[in-house]
């Protein structure tokens, strides 16, 4: 007897996820799909000779075709940003987004998890506040419910993410390049995967100039917590250079030189981690490290969407390149500074990275 052709084996032949094909067969869901999409379904389904039976309409019926979008804090623009790249994917595939802010808590995090689950979402694009809840993610595996995790990579999820560490590591030969050579750091929160690699390309580069920091100390990826642990630092150690985790705590770092009188770049140069376009309009210029969010959320659900449906095992992430924007927060170049180039960016795994 003939092998009966599953929606899978059209998602196949048409090089779409399982959900999409399910959505070409619901008039309703169809409407917000694109053209070519859809005929490429429909092709696949002559093709084939499908026709969906009663139980995969059943199980088409209890999914709402909403995918879940779990950030740690959307009034940082960064996650802003991720948001609006992975909602246009899910526009464009036909799947509504329902958008959940953690607020950096990890207990308002399970909460919105067991939310989602009540939701019956179809996926989850995930950016997790540090370690997350093993237990309610394998539950919502369990469920069907695949998770991608964006920016903020997990050893068990598929995963997309930045060059953090190359990034930092060249920001730093940027700042000796220029002179600087007492550099403190503001880090993120130290569970914080990105944090971890930004942190360690910052101290792989100062260890190969043969220089130690002068401080590193932890925080929250906040301008409150920048200006906080920079009016700390500069207020108890001679330093010429403060790099901040992100953008938000260079902002903090430099309101707190201001305020304790010290100019930048003349007395202090200050680098940030981002560079998100709205931070572009703050004076002195940030020199900071462009990461791509946007695209970072677009790939996260366009993995997510094609995985829907599936068991594939999770493998390594997918690292996008990152950009050094040399900024006016720091003094002129005294020598040539390094050259970020992307192609010889290597993964955060190749480099022994969690």
């Amino acid at each position: 007897m003939d092998k009966k052709t599953t929606i899978r084996d059209v998602a196949q032949r048409a090089g779409v996820s399982p959900s999409t094909v399910s959505r070409v067969l619901n008039p309703h869901a169809a409407v917000h799909m694109r053209p070519a999409t859809r005929e490429r379904v429909l092709e696949a389904i002559r093709e084939l000779r499908y026709t969906p039976t009663k139980s995969a309409q059943r199980m088409r019926r209890q999914r709402g075709d909403i995918i879940g979008v779990l950030l740690p804090d959307i009034s940082n623009p960064y996650f802003s940003l991720l948001a609006r790249g992975a909602e246009s994917i899910a526009f464009e595939e036909g799947y509504s987004t329902l958008i959940c802010d953690s607020n950096h808590s990890v207990e308002r995090e399970s909460r919105y998890l067991d939310l989602l689950m009540a939701e019956q979402v179809d996926g989850i694009v995930f950016v997790p506040v540090g370690t997350p809840d093993w237990q309610r993610i394998q539950r919502l595996r369990d469920q069907g419910v695949r998770i991608v995790a964006a920016d903020r990579c997990q050893d068990r999820l598929l995963g997309v993410e930045a060059d953090n560490w190359h990034g930092s590591h060249c920001l730093t030969q940027h700042l000796l390049s220029l002179g600087y050579r007492q550099i403190a750091y503001i880090a993120g929160p130290l569970e914080v995967r990105t944090t971890q690699e930004r942190l360690r390309g910052f101290q792989d580069a100062m260890r190969n100039a043969g220089l130690d920091p002068i401080v590193i100390r932890h925080g929250a990826y906040t301008f409150d917590s920048g200006y906080q642990l920079a009016s700390e630092v500069l207020a108890g150690h001679s330093v010429d250079a403060l790099m901040g985790g992100d953008d938000l705590v260079a902002l903090g770092a430099m309101r707190a030189a201001e305020s304790l009188g010290i100019d930048v770049p003349g007395q202090l140069g200050i680098t940030g981690f981002d560079s998100v376009p709205l931070l572009s309009l703050i004076h002195p210029a940030l020199t900071s490290v462009r990461i791509p969010v946007y695209e970072i959320g677009r790939e996260s659900m366009t993995l997510l969407v094609r995985h829907i449906g599936t068991t594939d095992s999770p493998g390594d992430p997918t690292v996008l390149p990152v950009e050094l924007v040399p900024g006016s927060s720091c003094r002129q170049c005294k020598e040539p500074s390094p050259r970020l180039d992307s192609s010889l960016t290597s993964s955060p795994h190749d480099r022994g990275g969690d």
